[in-house]
């Protein structure tokens, strides 16, 4: 396979992944940096280190492939918090409907392996050659290094939560084969630039080189200086951001609350105008990573926003109006700012225009309207579906403290940090309304609220071990085709794609 840096696609498990005719390290094509000159400088390093994160958004091969964006998607829409109104178009409608993901031969199990494959052969070459690079400050390799190693746990840790069983605190130490269950596996794990294809690794392994790899970034990028307002790079409060995140699904409720805490320092949970403002701006106060999508990157077709928005007009938002589940949307109190997000009476144009008429600013005429169709993702300018996509938001850290508090038994503990969110929210919000001793009910829900739309439910129900239910939420069978799915079992792992079991000698056919 010919190493070009920037004119070839780094495959990694061999060329049974594909290739594609663009550049995955590009930035735009006036920043190609050739191979061989990669190294000479830092600033080459950095072109390429944005190449990087540009993966993360970008369209791969077709229009339900826009990077990272894109697997948001696909977790929420494998939940039960979003209901969707009509049959729509054919994209994300197999991921709906509980089937993409559990077909090797389907394109949604081909692109989440093959992107976060990339993004690792990326890393990895960029990681190989930092040491040969000169007159650079140690501040300058610390903090590309550390983002580095951060991009690739990130990236492993995608891949063990889709490929691999739940982490279950309980298989710890015990043989990845064993009697009456199938391989603990999760996907190959991959910390130095190779082509040669690799075996799959166990669950356990994969989580000890995140860790590792995790660790290691926060020390690295502990002096590097401050991003400013477009918050695109990993930087320290994201690593332990990451570092909570991975605690939370390892059951280290200690290591969670200690990095959940240091992840939301600086921060500030924005104002209730502010959560109303649309969610595409990640200078809001708290966003903390996030994809700064600028106009001339859009795809022809496609990109977060053509689908999850609710006032660009598309053959995917115009008749197919994204609503709340109903079960959760009545579990808010009346004053609660994020209970305006949905609508409550579709006659009210003011408050919920809608999809817009790009050439008129006017509600589209032609547009499906329902109750509790949302308007938390809007658009600046109807005529373009671009906007900042959030990633990390400082939200999720109070999230993550709250109920590694209460799985620790600490139920006071967690009602005061859970409050602070929550009152940020509702403000007239009474904390003594709060059943203290069912407070992790409490935050699931202030979890699912939050997060909702940000692509965390999927992965969510996996870690808890939760089954799917749909039931009494609006959804069809006709349209959601599972109402239920009992937790634990295959169904909750992606299968690995069929052209990498068909060029990788090491990954069995039979393994789920």
């Amino acid at each position: 396979m010919n190493k070009k840096f920037l004119y070839t696609v780094f495959t990694l498990l061999l060329i049974g992944l594909g290739s594609c005719k663009k550049s995955y390290l590009d930035t735009n094509p006036s920043d190609q940096i050739k191979s061989d000159r990669v190294f000479d400088n830092i600033n080459n390093v950095r072109v390429n280190l944005n190449g990087i994160y540009r993966m993360l958004y970008m369209q791969y091969s077709n229009q339900e492939e826009d990077g990272q964006a894109s697997m948001m998607i696909v977790f929420d829409f494998l939940g039960e918090d979003i209901v969707h109104t009509a049959t729509g178009t054919s994209y994300f409608r197999g991921s709906y409907r509980w089937a993409d993901h559990r077909a090797e031969g389907n394109a949604l199990p081909l692109f989440s392996y093959r992107m976060y494959y990339r993004i690792l052969a990326n890393v990895n070459m960029l990681l190989s050659g930092l040491d040969r690079v000169p007159d650079v400050s140690q501040v300058e390799l610390n903090t590309v290094k550390g983002e580095l190693l951060s991009l690739r746990a990130f990236s492993h840790f995608m891949l063990v939560q889709l490929f691999g069983k739940r982490y279950n605190l309980n298989d710890v130490g015990l043989p990845d084969n064993k009697e009456g269950e199938f391989p603990n596996l999760g996907a190959p794990l991959m910390t130095f630039y190779s082509e040669q294809p690799q075996p799959r690794a166990s669950v356990d392994d994969m989580y000890a080189s995140i860790n590792k790899d995790l660790d290691e970034a926060i020390l690295l990028l502990a002096g590097a200086p401050a991003r400013g307002i477009y918050r695109t790079h990993i930087d320290k409060s994201v690593a332990h951001g990451l570092k909570a995140r991975v605690a939370l699904t390892q059951w280290n409720w200690d290591l969670a609350i200690t990095n959940a805490k240091e992840a939301r320092k600086g921060y500030t949970l924005m104002s209730n105008a502010a959560y109303l403002d649309g969610f595409t701006d990640m200078k809001n106060a708290e966003w903390m990573w996030g994809a700064h999508q600028l106009t001339e990157q859009l795809p022809t077709y496609g990109s977060f926003y053509a689908y999850m928005s609710s006032n660009f007009n598309s053959a995917h938002t115009r008749p197919n109006p994204k609503l709340i589940n109903v079960l959760l949307y009545n579990s808010l109190t009346v004053t609660d700012v994020r209970r305006k997000l949905f609508c409550d009476d579709v006659n009210d144009f003011v408050n919920f225009p809608g999809v817009v008429n790009a050439s008129t600013g006017q509600p589209e005429p032609q547009q499906v309207r329902r109750r509790l169709m949302h308007k938390k993702f809007v658009v600046a300018d109807p005529a373009v579906s671009g906007g900042d996509i959030p990633f990390m938001r400082a939200a999720e850290m109070y999230l993550i403290e709250a109920e590694a508090l209460a799985m620790k038994g600490l139920k006071q503990e967690a009602l005061d940090v859970i409050k602070v969110l929550a009152m940020n929210r509702d403000p007239n919000l009474d904390p003594a309304t709060i059943d203290v001793d069912d407070i992790a009910t409490y935050i699931d829900i202030q979890r699912r609220i939050e997060l909702w739309g940000e692509g965390f439910r999927f992965l969510d129900l996996k870690r808890k071990n939760q089954a799917l239910d749909r039931t009494g939420t609006g959804a069809t069978t006709e349209l959601g085709q599972y109402l239920e799915r009992s937790a634990g079992g295959i169904w909750w792992q992606f299968k690995i794609p069929r052209r990498e079991i068909q060029a990788n000698p090491f990954i069995n056919v039979n393994n789920p």
